[in-house]
C-alpha cells in the first residue's frame, strides 16, 4: 500500500534545460511542498541529463500545488509538469529491467 501510495505522489516533469541539475529541481518544487526525491535520468553516451525528471512529493498537497500552477519557469525554460501515469504493468516492466540488467553482468 505505502508503494502504490508513494507511485500517486509522482510528477513528471518534462522539457528541462539543459543547465538545470538535480539541486536545482528540488530547490524549485520544494515551494509547493515537502519533496521526497528528484530523478533527473542521465545518457550515458552524451553525459548530459535526458531532459526529463520524476519528482516524488511527501504530501499529496504538495504535488496537488505544484499541479495547480499553470505555468513552471526554471532558467528562462518552461517545463512540462503532470501527474506520472502508472500503468497495470509498469512494476513488472520495472523488475524485467532488472533481471535483464543482472544476467548482463
Amino acid at each position: 500500500m505505502a508503494a502504490t501510495l508513494a507511485r500517486n505522489l509522482q510528477l513528471y516533469v518534462g522539457r528541462v534545460a539543459w543547465t538545470v541539475g538535480q539541486k536545482e529541481l528540488k530547490e524549485y518544487f520544494t515551494q509547493f511542498g515537502p519533496v521526497k526525491k528528484v530523478r533527473l535520468p542521465w545518457n550515458k553516451d552524451t553525459g548530459f541529463h535526458k531532459q526529463y525528471a520524476i519528482v516524488q512529493y511527501r504530501t499529496e498537497e504538495g504535488m496537488n500545488n505544484a499541479l495547480g500552477r499553470d505555468t513552471h519557469l526554471l532558467e528562462g525554460n518552461k517545463m512540462v509538469v503532470q501527474r506520472k501515469q502508472m500503468n497495470a504493468n509498469s512494476s513488472e516492466q520495472f523488475r524485467r529491467g532488472l533481471a535483464d540488467q543482472n544476467a548482463l553482468q
